[in-house]
Parts: C-alpha cells; sequence; structure tokens
C-alpha cells in the first residue's frame, strides 16, 4: 500500500508540475471525438460539403477542436449545437429546431449553471462509450444534488440525437430555401417529436435511474462513517446495475444486458480511481475529539489523510 501511495504522490505532483498543459491536452482531445462523432451525422447541404470533406474537413475539425478547448462551457456546447446543426442542414426544418431546441436548453440552464452544464456533454461523452454511469457517479459524488437536471438533460439529448437523424433521413431534402413551406414542416417535425415525447418514456425511466443514483451517492457520501465515499460508490452503483438490468428488460431502451454489466464494472472503477487520485484517508488514525464553549458542546470527527515520507 506504501509503494502504491508513492506513485500516486509521484504522479499528482507531476500532474500539479503541468497542470495547465494536462488539461488543455485532455479537452483537446476530447473535443476531437466529440465533433468527429458529430460529424459522422452526414446530414449536410452541399455548400457545406468543404467544412466536413477532404483536408479542409479535417482543419475544421481541429480549428473548431481548438475553439472548444479554450472556450468555457456555455460557448463549448453552442459550439456543438452549431456544428450539430449543419450537420442536418439537408433538411431545413429538423436542422433549425434541433438548433432551437439545443439552444433553448443553454440558454434556460447552461448559462445560469456554466460548471453543472459540461455534465450534459459529458454523459453524451459516457453513453458514446458505455460508461453513462462513470459520469453519474462522479456526478454524485463531486457535484450533489444540483448534478440531476444536467444529467437528466444528458439523457434527454442522447435518447433524441438518433431520433432526428433518422427523421431527417425520412423527410424530404431541402434542396432549396422555401420560407412558404417552412411553418408547414415544423408542423409536422413538431408533431413526431410530441408523439415520440408521450409515448416513448424510456428515457424518463433512465432519468429516473440515474437521479436516485446521484441522491444515493450523495447521501452516503455526506454520512460521518468510516470509508463513507467507498461505500457511497458502491451502493451507487449498484443500484444503476439491479435497475438498469430491470429496465433493459422492460423498457424499449437501447442498450443490452452485457452492457451494463460491463459498463458499471468500468464505470465504477473510473471513478473509484478518481477518488484515490483526489483524497485518500488514513483510517488507522481517526480521532474523535469533544470540546466546548459558554453555548455549544463540539464532537469533531478528525480522519487524517494517507500519506508517505
Amino acid at each position: 500500500m506504501e509503494q502504491l501511495l508513492k506513485h500516486r504522490q509521484n504522479l499528482i505532483a507531476l500532474y500539479k508540475k503541468y497542470e495547465i498543459y494536462i488539461n488543455y491536452a485532455l479537452k483537446f482531445v476530447a473535443a476531437l471525438v466529440v465533433f468527429w462523432r458529430v460529424n459522422s451525422l452526414g446530414m449536410y447541404r452541399e455548400e457545406f460539403g468543404m467544412l466536413f470533406n477532404g483536408a479542409t474537413g479535417v482543419a475544421f475539425l481541429l480549428l473548431i477542436a481548438l475553439i472548444f478547448t479554450v472556450s468555457p462551457p456555455v460557448l463549448s456546447l453552442i459550439l456543438v449545437t452549431i456544428v450539430v446543426a449543419l450537420q442536418l442542414s439537408l433538411v431545413l426544418e429538423v436542422a433549425i429546431l434541433v438548433f432551437l431546441l439545443l439552444m433553448l436548453i443553454i440558454l434556460f440552464y447552461a448559462r445560469l449553471q456554466p460548471k453543472q452544464c459540461i455534465l450534459i456533454l459529458a454523459l453524451v461523452f459516457g453513453f458514446y462509450f458505455n460508461v453513462p454511469y462513470a459520469v453519474v457517479l462522479f456526478a454524485g459524488l463531486y457535484f450533489g444534488l444540483a448534478a440531476i437536471v444536467p444529467v437528466v438533460l444528458g439523457v434527454l439529448v442522447w435518447n433524441f440525437l438518433p431520433f432526428f437523424t433518422n427523421l431527417a433521413q425520412t423527410r424530404p431534402v431541402s434542396v432549396e430555401f422555401d420560407i412558404i413551406e417552412l411553418p408547414t414542416g415544423f408542423a409536422e417535425v413538431f408533431n413526431e417529436i410530441y408523439y415520440v415525447l408521450t409515448t416513448d418514456i424510456g428515457w424518463v425511466i433512465v432519468g429516473f435511474v440515474f437521479a436516485m443514483m446521484i441522491l444515493a451517492v450523495h447521501l452516503i457520501s455526506s454520512l460521518s462513517i468510516n470509508r463513507s465515499r467507498d461505500i457511497a460508490l458502491a451502493v451507487g452503483a449498484g443500484i444503476g446495475f439491479v435497475c438498469m438490468i430491470m429496465v433493459v428488460a422492460i423498457a424499449n431502451v437501447n442498450m443490452t444486458i452485457l452492457g451494463v454489466i460491463l459498463g458499471s464494472i468500468v464505470s465504477f472503477g473510473m471513478v473509484w480511481v478518481v477518488k484515490f487520485f483526489d483524497k485518500v484517508k488514513d483510517y488507522t488514525r481517526v480521532e474523535n475529539v469533544q470540546f466546548e464553549d459558554d453555548d455549544n458542546v463540539y464532537y469533531v470527527k478528525i480522519v487524517p489523510k494517507a500519506k508517505v515520507k
């Protein structure tokens, strides 16, 4: 254990030395993956083709990833929204409606909660790599109950992006911009969205499960018991595992039982590693101290951080 703590301490020291560069590098890599995935939608108009094909496409990808890297969270989400709209621009009514819906989320939530809003994109990212539970456990441990809203919004976005892509593929292509036909197209698209929202409740169930995971992790990690954060992660992962197995069995969600099992195990491991590098407590040296003043009696539990010489 002492050797492991030494390696941890050395890695933390190395990270702190190059923290700014490492953070920017990780954000740039994440941006490349995000925009590469968005660019695979492939429903863009011919005039935008130079932005997504060939050498100019590579240059554009690098440019928007760089802008994403140096931008604050809200501007980063706006940039993703613009690229998504361009990718769906072949069917104008779908592209405009998707743009407006995502901008509503950004303006009415992300603008007010810039730190939490990054969880929306992180959860979409987690779904893509089949580890959304890692984002949920991390959110419950480090963001608390405030993370429920962005996590549920992330579930909503992930669930409906494929729907919008399929919708764009099945609708007539808007070769020319016809403002007279747009209201009719908007009405048809809105009716289809409303139908899916009222009939497909799979995303609601998944959002509820994730909210319960966040609640459990937050409440248990706040308790004054030994290894509360380890217990919180285990309970949160267990709730997610059991509930998502049931969801896959009874609801129409784009998941498999094997994916839930592997994703839960990997997610728990990922967040535990993050927690390990964040803070390690030495429970062999716990002290309970009592003192008082004229008005109150204080009971303090002291848990030293684990350190190596």
